[in-house]
């Protein structure tokens, strides 16, 4: 396994092959370019889910569930899918006692300054909480934390993405998340669709760029290149 600096991110314990089943999970901070980058793992073609109309790509069953219950919905969805996943902020809460539970675990952790994040949060609940500067710094600032800590531990596959450079090269990211996930660089159609979903400025819904359907492998352009690129097996 190996570590690589990318352009918006940094590989840890990297492969160069994976096996044809594998499982990906998201987190990061809350207001932090997770759903973002959900959006984009979508768009790519791996299901997270039934995520509906919810503009943050969120499975509700990886949502501050019980492990029993979520060990149960990952069971269900590994007779679904060969290659799918969920996004969850706030998943490095829980994923230490998950994480066995899991097939073939790959992780994408994403990462926003911290200021930035406890800033946006606060703007986004000034009508309904009175949660101070303060603690929602010291929240922000543990999640990422957390996050590092996880991140650091793990012998798994992890992309560590930075929101900042993400934002600042966008091509790059949907470069780097498409070779984390093993497929396509997405052509020319697709990758402006994915520009202009992952544009800053609000949430958007997920179906108005892509269609229904939860992903964007329906018509075949996203095709698994396992056994062309990649020399080595996840074991």
């Amino acid at each position: 396994m190996r570590a690589k600096i990318n352009e918006t991110s940094m590989t840890l314990n990297g492969v160069d092959r994976a096996q044809r089943q594998r499982t990906y999970v998201t987190l990061g901070t809350r207001r932090g370019g997770t759903s973002m980058v959900a959006g984009i793992i979508r768009a790519l073609g791996v299901d997270l889910g039934r995520i509906g109309a919810l503009k943050h790509n969120e499975d509700p069953e990886f949502q501050n569930k019980a492990i029993a219950d979520m060990r149960e919905a990952i069971t269900r969805r590994n007779t679904e899918r060969d290659v799918w996943g969920w996004k969850f902020p706030a998943a490095g809460s829980y994923l230490p006692v998950l994480v066995k539970s899991i097939r073939n675990p790959f992780f994408i952790v994403v990462f926003r300054d911290p200021v930035a994040a406890a800033m946006s949060q606060l703007r986004k609940d000034r009508d309904v909480s009175r949660r101070s500067p303060r603690v929602s710094l010291h929240e922000s600032n543990a999640n990422a934390n957390t996050n590092t800590g996880f991140a650091m531990a793990t012998t798994r596959p992890c992309l560590v993405v930075s929101f900042e450079k993400a934002k600042d090269k966008p091509h790059a990211l949907i470069d780097e998340l498409a070779d984390f996930l093993f497929v396509e660089h997405p052509d020319d159609e697709l990758r402006s669709r994915i520009l202009d979903y992952s544009s800053p400025g609000q949430y958007k819904t997920f179906d108005d760029f892509f269609g229904s359907g939860g992903s964007a492998d329906g018509d075949g352009r996203v095709r698994d290149l396992l056994g062309q690129r990649q020399t080595r097996s996840v074991t």
